[in-house]
């Protein structure tokens, strides 16, 4: 789907500068710059579209230098939350269109913690491209949320201990698991034990 909007949005830029040269421009005499602007204009929307129809794990590695100085300045302003949990095992979500997978996770004080956004991209494995290619991140046995706290975004997360494979992928939630609701991102269940949790998702995966 992210790559057929990109080629979407790729020719609709390309369809438009034709369409507004030939608009002002009308008959066979273009100026000269008309023959380099549309290979511009090719060269641009594909980077755009690079960057914007793809997941954050495959968008380039850039410098997270100014990432940092903005967690520490919202640290220095008492806007950071931080929460440090310990983990045990998990199972994996997969995410539907490009909203983020999501990670249920069995903490060690028996409750289990729900993770999901885009912001897990970053720390998914990516082997299909040499550039950027990485090893599993997270889930681990220990880490660290780093949250805003008026907005409650996920800014980052501190990996501490061992990579924690996911015992289990499921496919994405279904409409009717989406009306029934779901866990919202860094909801905590204390109700249900990870392994009711992950037989209910077995099943409506199954009814689905």
């Amino acid at each position: 789907m992210r790559a057929l909007l990109a080629g979407l949005f790729v020719f609709s830029a390309m369809l438009a500068t034709v369409g507004v040269i030939s608009a002002n421009y009308p008959g066979d005499k273009w100026p000269w710059w008309t023959i380099p602007a549309p290979i511009a204009v090719l060269l641009v929307s594909s980077a755009l579209a690079l960057y914007v129809f793809n997941g954050r794990g495959y968008r380039p590695n850039f410098p997270r230098r100014g990432h940092a100085e903005r967690i520490a300045d919202l640290d220095s302003h008492g806007l950071l939350e931080r929460q440090s949990f310990r983990a045990l095992r998990c199972f994996q979500i997969d995410a539907f269109e490009d909203e983020g997978v999501h990670y249920y996770i069995e903490l060690d004080d028996g409750r289990v913690l729900l993770l999901s956004g885009q912001y897990l991209y970053d720390f998914e494995p990516i082997t299909d491209d040499p550039e950027v290619n990485q090893p599993r991140e997270f889930p681990c046995a220990e880490f660290e949320v780093l949250r805003h706290k008026t907005s409650h975004c996920v800014l980052d997360i501190l990996c501490k201990g061992v990579v924690l494979e996911p015992e289990l992928r499921l496919p994405p939630y279904s409409m009717a698991d989406m009306k029934r609701g779901v866990p919202e991102d860094g909801e905590i269940i204390s109700n249900r034990s990870y392994d009711e949790i992950k037989r209910e998702r077995q099943a409506a995966a199954m009814d689905d």
